[in-house]
Protein backbone atom coordinates (compact mmCIF):
# COMPACT_ATOMS: atom_id res chain seq x y z
CA UNK A 1 0.00 0.00 0.00
CA UNK A 2 1.08 3.79 -0.52
CA UNK A 3 -0.53 6.89 1.31
CA UNK A 4 -0.48 10.04 -0.28
CA UNK A 5 -0.01 12.93 2.25
CA UNK A 6 1.26 16.05 3.40
CA UNK A 7 2.71 16.22 6.39
CA UNK A 8 0.17 17.88 9.86
CA UNK A 9 -2.88 17.65 7.73
CA UNK A 10 -5.68 15.32 8.23
CA UNK A 11 -3.45 12.79 6.27
CA UNK A 12 -1.84 12.28 9.06
CA UNK A 13 -4.94 10.36 11.00
CA UNK A 14 -4.79 7.28 8.06
CA UNK A 15 -0.96 7.85 8.54
CA UNK A 16 -1.44 6.67 12.41
CA UNK A 17 -4.21 4.06 11.72
CA UNK A 18 -2.18 2.24 9.48
CA UNK A 19 0.85 2.39 12.08
CA UNK A 20 -1.30 1.32 14.77
CA UNK A 21 -2.41 -2.25 12.84
CA UNK A 22 1.01 -2.37 11.74
CA UNK A 23 0.12 -2.45 8.25
CA UNK A 24 3.67 -2.21 5.49
CA UNK A 25 2.82 0.73 3.52
CA UNK A 26 5.07 3.82 1.89
CA UNK A 27 4.46 7.36 2.13
CA UNK A 28 4.40 9.31 -0.43
CA UNK A 29 4.36 13.35 0.29
CA UNK A 30 1.91 15.61 -1.92
CA UNK A 31 3.29 19.09 -2.59
CA UNK A 32 0.13 21.21 -3.71
CA UNK A 33 2.09 24.64 -3.95
CA UNK A 34 3.78 22.35 -7.04
CA UNK A 35 0.62 19.99 -7.46
CA UNK A 36 3.07 17.13 -7.23
CA UNK A 37 4.60 14.42 -5.21
CA UNK A 38 7.73 13.88 -4.10
CA UNK A 39 8.55 11.98 -6.84
CA UNK A 40 7.74 14.39 -9.11
CA UNK A 41 4.44 12.38 -10.09
CA UNK A 42 1.63 15.11 -11.16
CA UNK A 43 -0.96 14.21 -8.15
CA UNK A 44 -4.08 14.63 -10.23
CA UNK A 45 -3.30 11.32 -12.11
CA UNK A 46 -3.50 9.99 -8.63
CA UNK A 47 -6.94 11.74 -6.99
CA UNK A 48 -8.64 14.10 -9.27
CA UNK A 49 -9.80 15.99 -6.23
CA UNK A 50 -6.21 16.98 -5.56
CA UNK A 51 -6.43 16.21 -2.01
CA UNK A 52 -4.97 13.87 0.67
CA UNK A 53 -4.98 11.55 1.80
CA UNK A 54 -5.15 9.03 -1.39
CA UNK A 55 -4.47 5.45 -0.20
CA UNK A 56 -3.26 3.44 -3.04
CA UNK A 57 -3.99 -0.74 -2.19
CA UNK A 58 -2.70 -3.82 -3.14
CA UNK A 59 -5.38 -4.50 -5.00
CA UNK A 60 -5.05 -1.53 -7.11
CA UNK A 61 -7.61 0.09 -6.08
CA UNK A 62 -7.48 3.98 -4.83
CA UNK A 63 -9.16 5.13 -1.84
CA UNK A 64 -9.70 8.79 -1.01
CA UNK A 65 -11.42 10.48 1.84
CA UNK A 66 -9.80 10.18 5.22
CA UNK A 67 -13.06 8.98 7.19
CA UNK A 68 -13.45 6.11 4.69
CA UNK A 69 -9.91 5.15 4.73
CA UNK A 70 -9.45 4.93 8.76
CA UNK A 71 -12.82 3.01 8.36
CA UNK A 72 -11.57 0.33 5.51
CA UNK A 73 -8.70 -0.09 7.21
CA UNK A 74 -9.70 -0.99 11.01
CA UNK A 75 -12.95 -3.21 9.05
CA UNK A 76 -10.24 -5.57 7.28
CA UNK A 77 -8.10 -5.88 9.90
CA UNK A 78 -9.22 -6.97 12.98
CA UNK A 79 -8.07 -7.92 16.48
CA UNK A 80 -6.28 -5.06 17.36
CA UNK A 81 -6.72 -2.24 19.34
CA UNK A 82 -8.65 -0.62 17.16
CA UNK A 83 -10.62 -3.48 16.12
CA UNK A 84 -14.40 -2.61 15.39
CA UNK A 85 -17.36 -3.77 18.52
CA UNK A 86 -19.47 -6.25 16.75
CA UNK A 87 -22.69 -4.53 18.74
CA UNK A 88 -24.01 -2.66 15.73
CA UNK A 89 -24.73 0.14 17.70
CA UNK A 90 -21.29 1.06 19.01
CA UNK A 91 -19.93 0.79 15.32
CA UNK A 92 -22.77 3.00 15.03
CA UNK A 93 -21.77 5.58 17.91
CA UNK A 94 -17.91 4.94 16.19
CA UNK A 95 -18.96 6.48 12.78
CA UNK A 96 -21.11 8.70 14.74
CA UNK A 97 -18.27 10.22 16.23
CA UNK A 98 -16.07 9.87 13.34
CA UNK A 99 -18.40 11.80 11.39
CA UNK A 100 -18.46 14.44 13.49
CA UNK A 101 -14.77 15.08 13.55
CA UNK A 102 -13.88 14.34 10.00
CA UNK A 103 -16.88 16.98 9.00
CA UNK A 104 -18.43 19.43 11.16
CA UNK A 105 -14.79 19.92 13.29
CA UNK A 106 -12.42 19.62 10.72
CA UNK A 107 -14.22 21.95 8.27
CA UNK A 108 -14.14 25.02 10.73
CA UNK A 109 -10.51 25.28 10.49
CA UNK A 110 -10.90 26.13 6.63
CA UNK A 111 -10.71 29.49 6.89
CA UNK A 112 -7.76 29.46 9.47
CA UNK A 113 -5.50 27.72 6.37
CA UNK A 114 -5.98 30.13 3.78
CA UNK A 115 -4.51 33.30 3.19
CA UNK A 116 -7.41 35.13 1.44
CA UNK A 117 -9.87 34.95 4.23
CA UNK A 118 -11.30 37.79 5.47
CA UNK A 119 -10.86 38.34 9.59
CA UNK A 120 -14.61 38.34 10.15
CA UNK A 121 -14.45 35.08 8.67
CA UNK A 122 -11.88 34.29 10.77
CA UNK A 123 -13.52 35.39 13.46
CA UNK A 124 -16.41 33.15 13.20
CA UNK A 125 -14.75 30.04 12.28
CA UNK A 126 -12.12 30.94 15.58
CA UNK A 127 -16.24 31.22 17.49
CA UNK A 128 -17.40 27.59 16.01
CA UNK A 129 -13.83 25.96 16.98
CA UNK A 130 -14.61 27.02 21.03
CA UNK A 131 -18.10 25.88 20.41
CA UNK A 132 -17.45 22.79 19.24
CA UNK A 133 -14.55 22.53 21.44
CA UNK A 134 -16.93 23.25 24.82
CA UNK A 135 -18.84 20.40 23.68
CA UNK A 136 -15.83 18.02 23.41
CA UNK A 137 -14.55 19.06 26.62
CA UNK A 138 -18.55 18.34 28.17
CA UNK A 139 -17.72 14.63 26.73
CA UNK A 140 -14.35 14.00 28.61
CA UNK A 141 -15.31 15.77 31.64
CA UNK A 142 -17.39 12.41 33.18
CA UNK A 143 -13.33 11.15 33.06
CA UNK A 144 -13.77 8.68 30.21
CA UNK A 145 -10.26 8.18 28.05
CA UNK A 146 -11.51 7.59 24.73
CA UNK A 147 -14.08 9.80 22.50
CA UNK A 148 -16.76 6.99 22.14
CA UNK A 149 -18.12 4.30 24.67
CA UNK A 150 -14.15 4.98 26.46
CA UNK A 151 -12.55 2.66 23.96
CA UNK A 152 -10.15 3.85 21.60
CA UNK A 153 -11.25 3.97 17.90
CA UNK A 154 -10.52 5.53 14.57
CA UNK A 155 -13.12 8.51 16.56
CA UNK A 156 -10.01 9.12 19.05
CA UNK A 157 -7.37 9.18 16.20
CA UNK A 158 -8.73 11.83 13.80
CA UNK A 159 -9.69 13.78 16.66
CA UNK A 160 -6.42 14.06 18.01
CA UNK A 161 -4.82 15.17 14.71
CA UNK A 162 -7.21 17.86 14.10
CA UNK A 163 -6.91 19.17 18.24
CA UNK A 164 -3.22 19.54 16.88
CA UNK A 165 -4.41 22.39 14.94
CA UNK A 166 -6.10 24.44 17.64
CA UNK A 167 -2.71 25.17 18.74
CA UNK A 168 -1.36 27.01 15.72
CA UNK A 169 -4.74 28.79 14.83
CA UNK A 170 -4.61 30.82 17.70
CA UNK A 171 -7.30 28.84 20.12
CA UNK A 172 -4.66 27.06 22.75
CA UNK A 173 -6.09 24.04 24.06
CA UNK A 174 -4.39 24.68 27.58
CA UNK A 175 -8.37 26.02 27.79
CA UNK A 176 -9.76 22.82 27.72
CA UNK A 177 -7.84 20.56 30.34
CA UNK A 178 -9.64 17.39 29.90
CA UNK A 179 -8.88 17.97 25.67
CA UNK A 180 -5.68 18.66 26.27
CA UNK A 181 -4.94 15.86 29.13
CA UNK A 182 -6.36 13.16 26.07
CA UNK A 183 -4.59 15.17 23.05
CA UNK A 184 -1.68 14.33 25.54
CA UNK A 185 -2.36 11.05 26.37
CA UNK A 186 -2.84 9.85 22.51
CA UNK A 187 0.48 11.74 21.48
CA UNK A 188 2.35 8.72 23.79
CA UNK A 189 1.06 6.00 21.84
CA UNK A 190 4.25 4.00 19.99
CA UNK A 191 2.34 4.57 16.25
CA UNK A 192 1.62 8.48 16.89
CA UNK A 193 5.10 9.19 17.54
CA UNK A 194 6.16 7.15 14.82
CA UNK A 195 3.97 9.00 12.42
CA UNK A 196 5.01 12.46 13.76
CA UNK A 197 8.55 11.68 13.35
CA UNK A 198 8.11 10.37 9.48
CA UNK A 199 6.67 13.13 8.92
CA UNK A 200 9.01 15.67 10.69
CA UNK A 201 6.38 16.86 13.48
CA UNK A 202 8.57 15.77 16.50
Amino acid sequence: MKLYYLPASCSLASHIVLRELGLDFDLERYDPAAGTTDKGTSYNTINAKARVPALALNSGDLLTEGSAIVQYLVATHQHTDLSLPDDLMARARIHEGLSFVASDFHKTFGPLFTTDTDDAAQERAKRTIVKHLDYLESVFADGRDYFVDNKLSVADIYLFVVLRWTDATGTPLAGWKHLNAFRDRINQRPAVQASLAAEGLN
